[in-house]
C-alpha cells in the first residue's frame, strides 16, 4: 500500500533538483547583466564629474548669497534713505497669513525667556537711526540719553496743506514718515473722519518727566503700565504719534477710542499706510504695555502689512525677526 507513495516521493526529488539548477542558471545570468549596469553608471558619473572640475559625488561648496537666507534679509521699499513713498493710486489689500517675507504666526520663534516683560535697561537691538523700523523698544531694551534723529520736521507746517490744525505748533515727526502721514490723513478726511496727533517725537529728558508725572498721578507700579520709563518710548524713535479725534477730547480721557469713528478707523486702516497699533486690546503681558488704541509706530508700508499678515503684535513680530537673523 506504501510502494506508490514511495515512487512518487522519489520523482519529486528528481524533479525539484532540475528545477533548482535551472533557477540558479537564471539568477547567475540575472547578476551578470545587473553587474554590467553597475559599471555603466559608475563609469558615466566618472565621466560627468571630469566635466564639471569636481570628484564624483561631491556636493558643490559655493555660498549662498549674502542676506539670502532667513526672513530678516527682507528690508522695506521705502524709507531708510528719507525719500518720499510713491502712494500710486490704489490702497493696500488686505494681506493673508502667509504672504509676508518676515515671520509670521506659524514660524513664531521668540521663547517665552526673551518674550517675558522683564525691567532692565539694555541697549536696544537695531538701535541706530537708520533702522528705524526694527528697533525693539519695551521695558527691558532702551535707546541712549543722546538719541535724537536727524530729520525732525515740524508737523504743524508740513501737514498744513492736508490737515489743517491737526497738530499744534511745536510738535516734531522724522521726515521720513511725512509722506504715508499725509496719505493716512487725506484718506480719514475722505472717508469723512478728521483726525489729530495729540502726541510725536519725544526727547529722552520729556519722557523723563512724562513718566514722573504719571508717577506722581497713579503710583510708580501703575505707570510702569501706561507710561515707558525714559528711554524706553517709541516716542523718542520719532516714528510713533498718539492719535485722537480733530474735535475730540484727549483719547486717553476716553473709555475706548477705538469705539470712535476716528479710532475705528485708524485701527482698520493705518495699517495701510504704514503704522501699527503697539499695544492692542487684550495683549498686555506680551506688548507689556496697557492697551493703547491712539498709539502707532510707523513701519513703512511693507513692514506694517507683514506685521498684520502675521497675526503678532509689533513687538512678537521684531523679536521674531531678530531671532531668525540671529539662526
Amino acid at each position: 500500500m506504501n510502494a506508490p507513495r514511495d515512487r512518487h516521493r522519489g520523482a519529486t526529488a528528481k524533479s525539484v533538483a532540475a528545477h533548482r539548477a535551472s533557477n540558479r542558471r537564471r539568477a547567475l545570468r540575472a547578476l551578470g547583466a545587473l553587474a554590467a549596469l553597475a559599471l555603466i553608471v559608475v563609469w558615466t558619473a566618472v565621466a560627468s564629474g571630469a566635466a564639471d572640475g569636481r570628484p564624483a559625488g561631491a556636493a558643490s561648496t559655493a555660498a549662498p548669497p549674502a542676506g539670502a537666507s532667513g526672513a530678516g534679509a527682507r528690508e522695506p521699499d521705502s524709507d531708510l534713505s528719507g525719500a518720499p513713498v510713491d502712494l500710486g493710486s490704489s490702497e493696500p489689500e488686505e494681506p493673508t497669513a502667509g504672504s509676508a517675507a518676515a515671520p509670521v504666526g506659524a514660524q513664531h520663534a521668540v521663547s517665552q525667556e526673551q518674550a517675558a516683560c522683564t525691567y532692565a535697561d539694555d541697549p536696544a537691538p537695531l538701535g541706530t537711526s537708520d533702522q528705524w523700523p526694527y528697533t525693539i523698544l519695551d521695558t527691558r531694551f532702551r535707546l541712549a540719553s543722546d538719541y535724537a534723529p536727524d530729520d525732525l520736521v515740524e508737523l504743524a507746517a508740513a501737514l498744513a496743506d492736508v490737515a489743517p490744525g491737526a497738530a499744534p505748533g511745536g510738535m516734531q515727526l522724522r521726515a521720513v514718515v511725512l509722506p504715508d502721514l499725509r496719505a493716512l490723513l487725506s484718506a480719514a478726511a475722505a472717508a469723512g473722519v478728521e483726525l489729530a496727533i495729540q502726541s510725536a517725537y519725544r526727547s529722552f529728558a520729556y519722557q523723563e518727566s512724562t513718566f514722573a508725572y504719571w508717577v506722581k498721578e497713579d503710583g510708580y507700579d501703575q505707570a510702569l503700565r501706561s507710561s515707558a520709563r525714559a528711554g524706553h518710548s517709541e516716542h523718542q524713535l520719532g516714528t510713533a504719534i498718539d492719535l485722537r479725534s480733530l474735535d475730540g477730547p484727549e483719547a486717553w480721557d476716553l473709555d475706548d477710542w477705538a469705539t470712535t469713528p476716528e479710532g475705528t478707523w485708524a485701527a482698520e486702516n493705518a495699517w495701510r499706510y504704514g503704522f501699527v497699533m503697539s499695544y492692542p486690546l487684550g495683549k498686555e503681558g506680551i506688548t507689556c504695555y496697557m492697551y493703547e488704541p491712539w498709539h502707532y509706530r510707523y513701519v513703512g508700508r511693507e513692514v506694517a502689512a507683514d506685521v498684520r499678515a502675521s497675526g503678532l503684535t509689533l513687538r512678537e513680530y521684531l523679536l521674531d525677526r531678530l531671532a531668525a537673523d540671529a539662526r
